[in-house]
């Protein structure tokens, strides 16, 4: 029991003070003693809202050391629309000058990034468009576009082009036909004057935008700090089912095995990972941990109290509340929480066929031998002729188990409650080869 409280104390106080890495990182370029700066923010891997979160921070520290660029080095195939238009919405407002270097790709939602900057300059043969919405319904398609017309709009560039990376059905005539997105390399995007310029590396960069009156420049590079690294992790699409999955089956199999070990822990730190990783990704409101942690403790509440009542409904559908709550949309959501049941109801499945095997799990079997010269008696016929009679548990009822009653052993079941071993009982109903029974303390109740 004391080993349990210890590893809950050590879950909860990560979930609590986990965010505090996150304001205290990244204040290491305030140290700097150049004149003048030039900030180059990565924008690579999948767009989420972990990755928003750190392209917003660096904005802001590129903003405190008043730098005279801001570079945003693009590689990425895309991600989540919201985040994007986060990123997109702290590019338009700064008041330094950006630049947005597409160095290999800027498709699907790394597009409205990209054309957020004041200049565009891409790599030779880098990429640049199809950035269809999934799903491809009229009301995604519409909404997306309109908001690559509005960003094109404000930084100067054609708004039918953007949105033709967007809207199979906008025709460009001998740029784009019906029914097909756009893409383009950076040879066709200079032509169509999306991107501005062609340079073969960051460094490249770098010097075309300096110019006499940008002396004694320091190059600093913003990097994920680790609460922003674990956010980023976590809000990754394919990343945070398998979370979440992992999280259940420690859960349950912990809940099936008396004692507290190797399951809880893993379940635990997966469900901090995912909690944990969602607050400082900004998906996540304090009030959703706070609501997970409820669920987690009525939970635990529920482990202690006989039979399934008020405490382990209200637990499971907090847990199930929040977790809906610390995604960013509630397709994601609903998507990953269907992945994460059915792949854990697999796993779980697997895993207790196995466990009925492994002498490792026997802990969690019943451990008593049902042999014909110990007086036990397989029910398999009408047994109404124990209707009224008493006997006495041999095993816990959770509901099922097995009793002692007219001297036989049996296996019986608890009517909607759980009786520990070695209580008194009485069969209270026969269906078959069914013996319900109820413990004969709380019929004097």
């Amino acid at each position: 029991m004391r080993y349990k409280k210890i590893l809950i104390t050590i879950f909860l106080i990560c979930l609590i003070f986990a965010p505090m890495e996150q304001s205290l990182a990244g204040n290491t370029v305030k140290a700097l003693e150049a004149s003048e700066y030039v900030y180059i923010v990565p924008v690579r891997g999948v767009i989420d809202n972990g990755l928003a979160t750190f392209i917003i921070r660096g904005i802001r520290e590129a903003e405190e050391m008043q730098a005279k660029a801001l570079i945003f080095e693009i590689d990425t195939p895309g991600g989540e629309v919201g985040s994007a238009i986060k990123i997109s919405n702290a590019i338009l407002k700064t008041s330094i000058p950006t630049v947005s270097f597409i160095n290999n790709e800027a498709t699907s939602a790394g597009v409205i990034i990209a054309i957020s900057s004041e200049t565009i300059m891409a790599v030779p043969g880098a990429t640049i468009g199809a950035a269809e919405t999934r799903p491809n319904e009229e009301k995604y398609i519409s909404y997306w576009s309109s908001a690559l017309r509005s960003v094109a709009e404000k930084t100067g560039r054609d708004p039918q082009l953007v949105a033709a990376m967007a809207d199979a059905d906008v025709v460009i005539e001998g740029v784009k036909e019906k029914g097909k997105i756009l893409s383009l390399t950076t040879g066709e995007a200079i032509k169509l004057g999306l991107v501005d310029e062609q340079a073969d590396s960051l460094d490249q960069v770098i010097q075309r935008i300096t110019t006499d009156d940008i002396k004694n420049v320091e190059v600093v590079k913003a990097d994920m700090n680790l609460s922003e690294r674990i956010a980023h992790m976590v809000s990754n699409p394919y990343v945070a089912p398998v979370l979440l999955t992992m999280g259940i089956v420690g859960i349950i199999t912990e809940i099936l095995t008396p004692g507290f070990g190797i399951p809880g822990v893993i379940g635990l730190i997966a469900f901090g990972l995912f909690f944990g990783g969602s607050f400082m990704a900004g998906a996540a409101q304090s009030w959703v941990l706070g609501l997970f942690i409820i669920g987690l403790l009525l939970l635990v509440i529920e482990m202690f109290v006989p039979g399934f009542g008020v405490f382990g409904v209200t637990g499971i559908l907090s847990i199930i509340g929040s977790v809906i709550m610390a995604f960013p949309s509630l397709e994601q959501a609903l998507i990953s929480i269907l992945f994460a049941m059915v792949a854990s109801g697999i796993i779980i499945y697997f895993l207790m066929k196995r466990i009925t095997v492994n002498p490792i799990f026997s802990r969690i079997i019943l451990g008593t031998k049902q042999d014909k010269s110990e007086g036990y008696i397989a029910v398999n016929k009408d047994m109404s002729e124990l209707l009224g009679a008493r006997g006495k548990t041999v095993t816990p009822l959770r509901p099922a188990g097995m009793a002692i009653i007219d001297e036989r052993k049996v296996d019986v079941l608890a009517e909607g409650e759980f009786i520990p071993s070695d209580s008194d009982i009485v069969v209270i109903r026969v269906e078959g080869s069914k013996i319900i029974v109820k413990s004969i303390e709380r019929e004097n109740v």
